[in-house]
């Protein structure tokens, strides 16, 4: 399985990583997670992605999660944003989940089964 983490700051793009890293293991999982800490490093990646956690952020993150749900129909997206204003917008491109920050390890668990699809 292959994850990418899509996060400005580094700090907070190895806190989630750490967490699927964790997931993962307790799961039995094999995955490879990947980060990306601007919109133009993801873009430019050819790689298909099991699931993406979008958390660039607002119109950026959105519009990169509506690119990434164009061009791949199965892609598992968890937007991570600190407003509810796009909310509306995730359901409509059928992410998996939103969080709203602060991100934990609890809400990290819930998508990672919902992008998923229950399967663990």
């Amino acid at each position: 399985m292959r994850i990418a983490v899509c996060e400005h700051s580094r700090t907070v793009a190895q806190q989630l990583c750490k967490w699927i890293g964790q997931y993962c293991d307790l799961y039995q999982i094999p995955a490879a997670v990947h980060s990306f800490l601007s919109p133009m490093e993801f873009s430019s990646c050819k790689e298909r992605f099991d699931v993406v956690f979008m958390a660039f952020g607002g119109v950026t993150g959105f519009a990169q999660a509506r690119q990434l749900r164009e061009a791949d129909r199965e892609c598992g997206i968890v937007l991570i944003d600190d407003t509810q204003e796009f909310a509306v917008c995730c359901v409509r491109l059928h992410c998996a989940d939103f969080i709203l920050r602060p991100v934990e390890f609890c809400h990290v668990v819930r998508s990672m089964r919902l992008a998923l699809g229950g399967r663990r």
